[in-house]
């Protein structure tokens, strides 16, 4: 008797693939009723140890139960162990791997499980067959499994690959199961259709009498541009059928969203929108129709179900809206951008349009720009953009440069809805240019104090910060760490204003305690950065930790050793060491560059990062150049 009876040329070789062969086949026969005694004992060893994992159990309790899953893993062992393979067989391994995945049981998930099959079924045979028999009949089970778990593969592929190509219809089953809506209230809408329009008049003339009466007086204006509206959107909506297209309803509702905010239309108001539609079609109907007609009432439930599906979908859209407007008293503005076309703008608040509006620039005229053009005078999207990141709680802080001033803005994503994210982003951006500013000048006033102690000190940090820009371009680093570099590096030394001035401006060489006091300077400057939140302090905090670590791992304070120092230390320790050298100092005379140079050279691979220090020392001239054009200008200043 054969036991493979494939013909597809495809699926022969990936059984020559998996070992699967007729003799293999035949071996599992023969030990078919020695292995079907097992099954029992193997589906309830397994499937109590997956039940103790507090996720599959979850999904198990959902979708099923674990007796029902057990009795149908029985099942599939049983097929397993007296195996036939033919295109029946092919099929439901194919099937298996389509409901798993639909309800949620990953790939990883189906492969560890058939893993744990093979090891409880080797423990079990080794106890009951010889060490040869037992692994030759093993190796056929396996294969088996093999290439059960590759016609499974094929059909989680073709789940994800339908999910990617199609997201709306699994976002759109998931809400029209949770609204009771089903296929059959869509061909009863298409049966009924035509009846709608030809009503739609006198529905409509009674709908807005209603409405009139139950409307707040200040909804009046938002009511004479709707009535006319929805007249026309039903009328349309009906006669092309529209409930059938997902993807033209996504839009529409994303449009609604926008248009319900801006008209600051409540949840109440559009419950009783939706309420009073479903109330005086029902009426109409019923007056012109005779009431036990069964069609008109199964229309009636089917227009009622969609409906408020529709408003469901609208109110999962609305909430990020609603809460924003909760939360208007705080100075932040939030804007919509679309995904497809990255960066372009959707939707404006009104204070985002305010701000604009303030700076001379028309918000109206601003929707279908893109957002880092119009907010932040750019013209590529802002480094760390909050719409690319996967967390959607991390923010990203902006600067945007004005001949006037700088303003800071703290930017995050604000959740919606998996729906309402397919093609949008909603951001929201903080206003902390006073608090940046405050933590500017907090931390400004010890640097001045610092320069104030220490006549060097001024001359030496704009200097820093200005080679430090320029070596981090040199080291391709992107536009953001350059932009904030050129502030951090000026705060290294910042610790100094808690050396005594007796050790901070001593003469001579400094003793052994001396000097250990000197290199608290770092672990000083450290705690006074540290608790302060711009990311811009974050990177000076690390750079006062960090500027005297070397690269061999011998430096002070935390002896870390080549990329353990992060990039902002090792590129200010090589400029810090350059600017100080050729510096007059109180305890030594400023270097000459050749002299200077040659402790530079010798530090590559010990003291400074080896690539780092390539590249500083090719342009050698050009730092010399920049070193002394800042010196000779600040004796003047």
């Amino acid at each position: 008797m054969a036991y493979l009876r494939i013909k597809d040329p495809k699926q022969l070789a990936q059984i020559s693939l998996t070992g699967l062969t007729e003799e293999s086949l035949a071996l599992i026969h023969r030990h078919k009723e020695l292995l079907l005694s097992l099954v029992d004992e193997i589906v309830e060893e397994l499937y109590d140890e997956l039940y103790r994992v507090d996720h599959l159990k979850k999904i198990i309790d959902d979708h099923s139960s674990l007796e029902r899953l057990k009795a149908a893993q029985r099942h599939y062992l049983e097929q397993v162990f007296s195996p036939v393979i033919d295109d029946t067989y092919t099929h439901n391994r194919f099937l298996i791997g389509k409901a798993h995945s639909k309800i949620g049981l990953d790939l990883p998930w189906y492969i560890s499980t058939n893993r744990r099959f093979c090891q409880i079924i080797s423990r079990l045979l080794g106890n009951l067959l010889p060490g040869d028999e037992a692994l030759r009949l093993l190796d056929a089970i396996e294969a088996t499994l093999n290439f059960d778990m590759q016609m499974t593969v094929e059909a989680y592929n073709e789940v994800e690959l339908d999910k990617a190509l199609y997201p709306l219809r699994y976002e759109f089953r998931h809400l029209e199961k949770k609204s009771g809506l089903t296929h059959d209230d869509f061909d009863i809408l298409d049966s009924y259709s035509g009846l709608l329009t030809f009503r739609l008049n006198e529905v409509i003339e009674r709908y807005k009498i209603v409405l009139l009466k139950r409307v707040p007086q200040d909804s009046m204006k938002f009511m004479e541009s709707f009535i006319p509206y929805i007249k026309n959107f039903l009328k349309q909506f009906f006669y092309e059928k529209m409930y059938r297209d997902e993807a033209a309803c996504y839009r529409i509702i994303r449009d609604w969203t926008r248009s319900i905010n801006d008209h600051h239309v409540n949840d109440h108001l559009l419950t009783s929108l939706v309420d009073t539609m479903n109330e005086v079609l029902r009426d109409v109907f019923q007056e012109k129709m005779q009431r036990n007609e069964k069609g008109v009432s199964l229309f009636l439930t089917s227009f009622e179900r969609y409906s408020r599906f529709i408003l469901s979908i609208l109110k999962e859209f609305l909430k990020p809206y609603r809460f924003l407007h909760t939360y208007s008293f705080l100075n932040i503005y939030s804007y919509e951008i679309s995904t497809f076309d990255f960066g372009k703008l959707t939707w404006i608040d009104e204070k985002a349009s305010k701000l604009l509006e303030n700076r001379g620039v028309s918000a109206s005229d601003s929707v279908g720009k893109r957002c880092y053009e119009v907010f932040y005078d750019r013209v590529l999207p802002c480094i760390g953009c909050p719409a690319k990141v996967t967390n959607i709680n991390e923010s990203v802080l902006t600067t945007r440069e004005s001949e006037a001033e700088s303003s800071y803005y703290k930017t995050w994503r604000f959740k919606q809805s998996r729906l309402a994210e397919l093609d949008h982003f909603l951001l929201v951006s903080q206003d902390i240019t006073e608090d940046a500013k405050v933590i500017f000048d907090t931390v400004e006033s010890l640097l001045d104090l610092a320069e104030y102690r220490d006549d060097d000190t001024g001359q030496h940090v704009d200097r820093i910060g200005v080679l430090a820009v320029k070596l981090a371009e040199l080291a391709g680093c992107d536009e953001k760490f350059i932009q904030d570099i050129g502030v951090a590096a000026k705060f290294h030394d910042i610790g100094k204003v808690g050396i005594p001035d007796s050790i901070l401006n001593k003469p001579g060489k400094l003793s052994s305690e001396e000097w250990e006091s000197m290199k608290k300077h770092v672990q000083i400057g450290h705690q006074i950065l540290s608790k302060l939140e711009l990311p811009v302090i974050q990177m000076a905090a690390s750079i006062a930790k960090t500027h005297h670590e070397r690269w061999d791992g011998t430096g002070y304070p935390n002896q870390l050793k080549e990329k353990e120092i992060p990039l902002e230390g090792r590129i200010v320790s090589i400029v810090d060491v350059f600017d100080a050298l050729l510096s007059k100092r109180a305890y030594k005379e400023p270097f000459a560059p050749e002299k200077v140079k040659e402790i530079i050279v010798e530090g590559k691979g010990s003291h400074f990062d080896p690539e780092l220090t390539d590249l500083f020392l090719s342009m050698w001239d050009e730092f010399l150049d920049m070193q002394r054009e800042k010196t000779d200008r600040s004796q003047f200043v």
